[in-house]
Formats: structure tokens, sequence, C-alpha cells
């Protein structure tokens, strides 16, 4: 059922978009583009990230079944929601209350499978298409899920769309692009105030929450959003493990803190990672830093517009092999709404190739047995190499 309620005109008088309606009917435009080429009439998505990009939802349902219906002949996406979440769409995105269909709250129990079964009968009731494209692979639509939301779409011939929106939301806009410097400076700001926190006797945990009480405080007039994502901050004897929070222990003299964290503004992130060393840094360290860092400043040039994902691989590993220190993992991959956006992974086999205004992370994590490093920041692809948008000093942090 679409819902109609009575405090519309104040939620929309309320509405903190955070791009123009303009801009989310050009990404619409898009989309639908890409549905004609593969001749379909509709789309049906699920991941709440690509939700936000075609809406500017900022909801977040967590386990609970949700959607939302592109078709060629509707000028606005079909949002479908558990009947609560109704308000959330209602307050933060452009979608008319007409184009937001609801589900009883009553099919929510020991099972979703009745959910995704009301999903597709709403789906069917709001397009005539005989083809559809989903994301099969989407967040939380597992085996017996696919098949509940599959066997009540009936004879529609399905088509999957999985990577459709990864591929679009690759490329910035001037707009996304002053929102994700707006996130870089939050970020900033929540790991200097955490390293700042740092001394011996103080507990990680109130390190932690220094940091993310900035990240959701964010700059004056440009709050953060809550992060999707919790800090990383492994800590000696720990710091070689790459994805550990805070401990209940407490600092001691001569500990090292691998910080990496995501700032949020509008779901969008910019992450960013930076190692600490509380006392005398060892020499084995300071050997990794000044390797890294050099194979970091010798990969920016090659983050340029055309070159393969591939190619940027093979740059850092000319300015990084045989200077003993070993890494298997690769260097970065698309970054955006929610973090990780699936549009490029910098590694020696992906050949994407990387387009003028992509955002990516280069993240150079060293995880030996012993010692554990890292050294990140979120960049803009341009025509002439990487753009950064860190003003942090590019080294290793020493607190005395």
């Amino acid at each position: 059922m679409s819902m109609n309620h009575g405090n519309d005109e104040l939620s929309r008088a309320t509405l903190d978009l955070p791009f123009a309606v303009a801009e989310f009917r050009a990404r619409l435009s898009a989309v639908k583009q890409k549905m004609s080429r593969a001749g379909v009439e509709a789309l049906f998505v699920i991941s709440q990230s690509n939700i936000s990009y075609l809406t500017g939802y900022q909801g977040n349902s967590a386990y609970i079944p949700q959607g939302m219906l592109v078709t060629l002949q509707d000028a606005e996406p079909i949002m479908i929601l558990r009947e609560m979440d109704v308000p959330c769409a209602t307050a933060t995105t452009w979608v008319a209350d007409r184009n937001i269909e609801a589900y009883d709250e009553r099919v929510l129990g020991l099972s979703l499978l009745p959910v995704w079964r009301e999903i597709a009968r709403i789906i069917r009731s709001r397009t005539r298409a005989t083809r559809l494209a989903f994301e099969r692979n989407g967040p939380g639509l597992g085996v017996d899920a696919h098949a509940a939301l599959t066997e009540a779409l009936g004879d529609m011939e399905l088509v999957d769309a999985g990577g459709w929106l990864s591929e679009i939301r690759a490329v910035k806009s001037p707009a996304e692009l002053d929102v994700m410097t707006d996130a870089a400076r939050i970020g900033e700001q929540a790991l200097l105030a955490g390293i700042d926190r740092i001394a011996v006797g103080v507990p990680e945990s109130e390190v932690g929450g220094t940091i993310v009480g900035k990240l959701c405080s964010g700059l004056p007039g440009k709050p953060g959003t809550a992060p999707f994502d919790a800090v990383t901050m492994p800590v000696t004897p720990f710091a070689s493990a790459p994805h550990l929070n805070w401990s209940n222990r407490v600092y001691a003299p001569n500990s090292q803190t691998n910080f990496e964290l995501g700032a949020f503004r509008y779901r969008y992130c910019a992450a960013v990672a930076r190692t600490v060393f509380l006392g005398k840094p060892p020499a084995r360290l300071l050997e990794i830093d000044s390797i890294v860092r050099d194979s970091f400043e010798a990969t920016l040039p090659a983050l340029r517009t055309g070159a393969r994902c591939s190619d940027v691989y093979a740059a850092f590993w000319k300015a990084f092999a045989g200077r003993g220190v070993r890494k298997e993992s690769r260097i970065g991959y698309g970054i955006g709404i929610d973090w990780t956006e699936g549009s490029y992974s910098l590694q020696r086999d992906d050949p994407r190739e990387l387009r003028a205004d992509s955002t990516v992370h280069l993240i150079l994590g060293i995880w030996e047995k012993q010692e554990g490093y890292v050294f990140s920041e979120t960049l803009r692809v341009t025509d002439e190499g990487a753009q950064t948008f860190c003003t942090l000093p590019r080294r290793l942090i020493v607190i005395d």
C-alpha cells in the first residue's frame, strides 16, 4: 500500500536533501539508459547504498527487507519499505508519497520469507514489465529469500543487475566531491582528536570514544553521519592484526596504534589511515614507514584518467618490490556511499579503467607476523593523477 501522511507538508518543509532534485533525476536517467541498453523495463534495487544514491534515503533498516523499483515509465523511483520506515523516506528523499509503498508490519515474524513475497506482490502491482533486472546478490537476499522472491514474481524473466549502479556511481559530481571533502575534514579532525588523547594510562576506549564523538559532531553546520563502520585501531601487542577495534586495555609505553577510520557525511565516506607510536619507534617500523610512503608517492601519478587498476598496482609494485617488506593484499578500491563501492579494485588482475572524478581509497597495509603498519588516503582521479582529499602530514606520527 502507498502511504499518505497527514504530516506530509511538515516533513517536506523540513526536508534536508544532500543534493538538488535535478541531480537525483540525472542519476535516475543514467540508470534508465543502462536499463534500455540491457533491454529491461524495470529494475529492482536492494542495496541501501544504491537506494540512497537515487533518492537521498538516510534510513538504516538493518536486516529487514526493503527495496526500490525503477521503471522506464515512472518519473520517480518507487520505494518499498516496512510501514514504520515510511517516515524515514518522507523525511530524507525527494520521492513523492504516492511512490512510497509500505508492506504491513504484521508480515514480519519468525521468517522474512513472507516479506519477500509481499515485496514481489508490490513489484507486480507497480509494473507490467515482462523482464525485471534485480540485484541478485543484494544484501539479505540469501538462498531461501531469493527463492521466495523469484517464485512470487511468477513468470517475469529475471536479469542480474549486480554492479550496474556501482559502475554509474563511480564518477562523482562536483556536489558529491564537495560532500566527500567535508567528510575528509571531519575524519581528520576526529583522528587528530583521538591522537591527542593518547597517553600512558589512558584507556584505549577513551581514544576510540573521542574519535567516534568527533565523527558524529562533524564540522560547524555540517554534522557527520553516524559511522557505518567502527573505528579500526589495533594497539600493541595486537598491532599486526588489521581489523580490530579498541580493547579493554590502557596505553602502555612504546605502544603502536594503527588507525583506519571513515568519516561520513550524508552517507558519503572519506577514509584515512595513519600509524601512531607512543614512545621511541623501533628501527623496523621506521624502515617500513619510509618504504610505504615512498611507494605511496610513486603511485599517485598512476591514478589518472584511463589507467587500468592493474596499471596502478604495477606502479606501486615497481617502487615497493625488493625492499624487504611483504605485502600480498590489494592496495585500494573504489569508495563512496557507505565506504566500499565495488567500482574498482586496485590489484594486479583488475582491467577496469579509471574514469575522471572517480574516488578511490589507496590503502597500504603491512601485515607481517610481528609488525603491522597502515597508511591511506581517499583520492580523486584526474587527468594528471591523484588529487588528495587529505591535508594530514604523510608520515608515521610519533608521540614523545
